[in-house]
């Protein structure tokens, strides 16, 4: 019993009687924690915008009024065979005329003059992409087909919108990359402090004939507990702190199409990947200081 008890009992002890440095290490971690989960938030919404403008995204194709049913038919299905193609939906001239004189909201009655036979509409199909492919290369390809008058899908705006959205994204990916390595060379040195304190207490037990495990195992845990109480502060904040900025825009991020993550599970989650950061970070911090200093002792 006193074997498991006692590295714990010696990583509190190094805590304590370093209590300046384990203060400095917990801030230190908090800091980090804090702006890796605002990143966190911030790169997670956006993909799910980014995901959600993608599925929004539609190839409108005009169908030449020279094609007959057979030939609408025929392209129907030279469409549907081209990969990254999710759906295909027909939108007749008076479908079309209806979308036309909605846009103009209560103004667009006017167009109503042009319903019937003087319609000037084409007759369209609405086609979805799945998620992954490139709606610009879809759409260039459903243009060479035989039957298709024109092809619009929203042109580059669509295309630099996903992109900012993504570069967004990856960047805040990679600033919680960074700081959990700036998070790791903290700890790093913090260890390395108790353990140069403690010099001649190891190499006492070195002497004795103690393992590096048995050496090592105080120090571990000592970086494992810097990791836990670095998170508690990060995860208390993004609880509550999404969870009132939710309620404050009302899921919704300056229009409909832009919805933020549900509050629950996405905390949850969150405060998982931050306590897990967390022991990760302290643990491989301590583990990289003792074993250094095992090495070099040997």
């Amino acid at each position: 019993m006193n074997r498991f008890t006692r590295p714990f009992k010696e990583a509190f002890m190094g805590l304590y009687r370093h209590v300046g440095m384990t203060f400095s290490s917990v801030f230190a971690v908090t800091i980090t924690l804090l702006l890796m989960a605002l990143f966190l938030v911030i790169s997670l919404n956006v993909k799910q915008i980014t995901d959600i403008v993608k599925s929004d995204v539609q190839i409108h194709v005009q169908i030449m009024n020279t094609l007959d049913e057979a030939g609408i038919a025929t392209l129907n299905t030279n469409i549907s065979t081209i990969d990254g193609v999710n759906t295909i939906l027909f939108s007749d001239k008076d479908a079309e005329l209806d979308k036309f004189i909605k846009s103009f909201g209560t103004e667009g009655s006017i167009f109503e003059y042009y319903r019937g036979a003087d319609n000037p509409l084409l007759n369209a199909y609405i086609v979805t992409i799945k998620e992954g492919y490139d709606i610009s290369f879809i759409s260039d390809t459903i243009a060479t087909l035989y039957g298709v008058d024109k092809v619009n899908y929203g042109g580059e705006n669509t295309i630099r919108l996903i992109e900012f959205m993504n570069t967004i994204r990856d960047g805040g990916l990679i600033l919680t990359l960074v700081l959990s390595v700036l998070a790791i060379f903290l700890i790093t040195n913090t260890i390395k402090i108790t353990i140069q304190a403690r010099i001649d207490e190891i190499q006492i037990m070195r002497i004795i004939g103690a393992t590096s495990n048995f050496i090592r195992s105080p120090f571990l845990l000592e970086g494992v507990i810097i990791g836990i109480l670095g998170a508690l502060v990060p995860i208390a904040v993004t609880v509550y702190g999404y969870q009132a900025l939710y309620q404050v825009l009302n899921g919704v991020l300056i229009t409909n199409l832009f919805m933020l993550r549900p509050v629950f599970p996405f905390v949850y989650q969150l405060a998982y990947l931050l306590l897990i950061v967390g022991i990760t970070v302290g643990l491989v911090g301590s583990f990289i200081s003792v074993t250094r200093f095992i090495r070099w002792k040997r």
